[in-house]
């Protein structure tokens, strides 16, 4: 009887051991915070050479490069040099199927950026951008092939945003979340949204120009890079905008480009009231590197857009 006892005894007591450990562990994963862009690489160096370093990587790691951007860095200088390169994978393009929106995050971006003492290698961090797109995936595998291919120093651009925060993120009360993207156009099928996008911005519409485009298998989804260098409406200039919010040492450069998604017949992209902030979510309201220095920009972005896609919008400017 007592060695049933005794038995009993340490069965329960190792259950509850598991059953603490477990429940400490859950809970460290729960408040795990994430953080927008991590650093695979910063020091001397010729920029021209990274950069084709960097393309051979991701290349050998299995990454497609679907798009390369060099921002027009002639009349805003956030950066001496950058180059961004966009790419996806398997697993990605598998992944973004599984969500109705998840085009935007079927691409990762990885920059090169020349800094006045280093030359800096940097991506948008995989599981930051699957929390804050709501992706129905798990893109840590997506993370770590970056990371083995080109380095993972450290996370960067933010405090750090738990899970839960990111998946219902918007900057404060009244700006837009994930799901209240800018509606831009619809038209009679996918196809006739794809090629009458293109073709506008290939022609260059409003300072936006036509960067790329990827269909994710499987899907009626088509996403759509946007280069944007506006001479005459700073608002719709990619140098101008990151000169205003990225202006840390560690540089968050692979914020860019710009995307448009083509789901069936309708055509929209994130707002940048959303976009922006939650890949740089410690920018401060008030001041020369705030969101108010940007007030205007994103119902311009959103007029530009509307043009670029062949149709008119009328908010207010602010």
């Amino acid at each position: 009887m007592e060695d049933k006892m005794s038995f009993m005894g340490n069965l329960l007591r190792s259950l509850f051991a598991v059953a603490f450990l477990s429940a400490v562990t859950f809970s460290a994963n729960a408040a795990e915070n994430y953080k927008p862009f991590i650093l695979a690489t910063a020091g001397n160096g010729d920029f021209h050479t990274q950069v084709e370093k960097v393309q051979a990587a991701l290349t050998q790691a299995g990454f497609k490069i679907v798009g390369t951007y060099n921002p027009d860095l002639s009349t805003f200088h956030p950066y001496q040099a950058a180059t961004i390169f966009i790419v996806t994978n398997p697993t990605l393009l598998a992944d973004a199927a599984k969500t109705p929106r998840g085009g935007y995050g079927a691409v990762m971006r990885v920059a090169v950026t020349q800094t006045n003492d280093q030359v800096q290698v940097a991506y948008v961090n995989p599981v930051y951008v699957q929390y804050a797109y709501r992706m129905k995936a798990d893109l840590a595998p997506v993370k770590a092939e970056l990371a083995k291919a080109l380095g993972d120093q450290q996370s960067f651009g933010a405090k750090g945003l738990t899970a839960d925060a990111l998946e219902h993120y918007h900057y404060t009360f009244g700006m837009e979340y994930f799901n209240e993207p800018y509606q831009l156009n619809s038209f009679g099928s996918h196809a006739q949204a794809v090629a009458k996008v293109k073709s506008l911005l290939t022609k260059g519409v409003n300072g936006l120009h036509y960067l790329y485009e990827l269909n994710i298998p499987g899907t009626d989804q088509t996403v759509i890079g946007v280069a944007m260098d506006d001479k005459d409406n700073k608002n719709v200039n990619d140098a101008y905008q990151m000169s205003v919010v990225d202006f840390h040492k560690l540089k968050g450069t692979a914020y860019l480009p710009y995307q448009i998604l083509v789901k069936g017949s309708n055509v929209e992209a994130l707002n940048m009231r959303f976009r922006m902030a939650v890949f740089f979510p410690d920018l401060s309201m008030m001041g020369d590197h705030s969101f108010m220095t940007l007030m205007s920009a994103p119902a311009a972005l959103h007029r530009a857009l509307a043009k670029a896609t062949g149709t008119t919008y009328s908010e207010p400017l602010f």
